[in-house]
């Protein structure tokens, strides 16, 4: 049943007609990191590669609601 599965999307999908719940990337963040790391390895081809983790954040819309509470 429909009301039984919940949906979730990724990068924050804008779907007008469906309010869907999404995980939320920081791309200007990313983009930000990308580019100075790029330019530090232009500017010096010794440098090590770096890792950077921008946290991703949930935003709950109408496609998820409560887990069920049926067993089985």
């Amino acid at each position: 049943m429909p009301r039984d599965i919940s949906a979730v999307g990724y990068d924050d999908s804008h779907l007008s007609h469906i309010d869907l719940t999404t995980v939320r990337q920081d791309a200007a963040g990313l983009a930000e990191h990308a580019v100075r790391a790029a330019i530090a390895r232009l500017e010096d081809d010794s440098a090590l590669p770096t890792e950077t983790v921008i946290d991703p954040k949930l935003v709950v819309r109408g496609t998820t609601g409560p887990p069920s509470t049926r067993s089985g």
